[in-house]
């Protein structure tokens, strides 16, 4: 099983994802708060890239919530931000949930062309390897980064993703950015808080006040959950 790692969407649209299992990250907070949507009973995203797309969407699906942010800033007019904290059962259980965010969303769409798309983040990482196992296709790993440029938190997730499936055993070719990714992970794993609170975008949302965000990000194997991107839509299928 070969696993590459793609440290920004603008790199993404660059890798042949045909045929592969592609996992988009964007663990500070897009993926996350999508894991912890889907445990409070979530039906399912829209991801879009614009402000305008989504309004759009909802204009034409009322029942649907719009949900979205800018520079981690919820949206004027929008029913939820980008906070895993906003997400409550009584808010989102049985929603279609229509989400723009400045990293996020936008990798998604980029890994359209994937045989498969899965979500990933800290919260699922050993569910989410299991599946990876159960496919048995090559994996591209897809980190949202920051406009375009490169971001520890989610190439440390990555890493991650990589080092567990070393230890279940599974015999890995490891392109050099995967390889990197996992060193990374190495260093930070035994504080991954501490490496989302000190990273730069932990910082700018610690400094918003949204720590308690940035510490559920960090919730290593909470979630079972692994929702995957299938014709535009995010969803369970199990």
């Amino acid at each position: 099983m070969k696993i590459d790692l793609a440290f920004t969407p603008d790199e993404l649209e660059k890798k042949k994802l045909a045929g592969k299992s592609v996992v988009v990250i964007d663990a500070l907070r897009a993926t996350t708060t999508m894991t912890v949507a889907f445990e409070n009973g979530a039906a399912a995203f829209i991801p879009v890239k614009t402000v305008e797309e989504a309004r759009e969407v909802v204009a034409r699906n009322p029942d649907y919530l719009l949900a979205g942010e800018r520079r981690a800033m919820p949206l004027e007019g929008f029913h939820l931000g980008n906070s895993p904290r906003d997400y409550r059962p009584e808010k989102v259980r049985g929603k279609t949930i229509v989400m723009t965010t400045t990293n996020g969303t936008r990798a998604l769409v980029a890994a359209r062309g994937g045989a498969e798309v899965f979500i990933g983040s800290f919260l699922n990482l050993g569910s989410l390897c299991r599946r990876l196992v159960e496919s048995g296709r090559d994996i591209l790993i897809a980190c949202s980064g920051e406009k375009g440029l490169f971001c520890l938190e989610d190439t440390v997730c990555g890493g991650a993703i990589v080092g567990r499936l070393e230890k279940m055993g599974i015999p890995l070719t490891q392109t050099d950015a995967a390889h990197a990714a996992k060193i990374l992970y190495e260093h930070c794993e035994n504080d991954v808080h501490g490496m989302l609170c000190s990273c730069e975008w932990g910082v700018y949302l610690e400094g918003l006040g949204l720590g308690k965000d940035v510490h559920i990000c960090a919730e290593i194997d909470s979630s079972e959950v692994v929702p995957v991107y299938r014709e535009g839509r995010i969803i369970l299928d199990r």
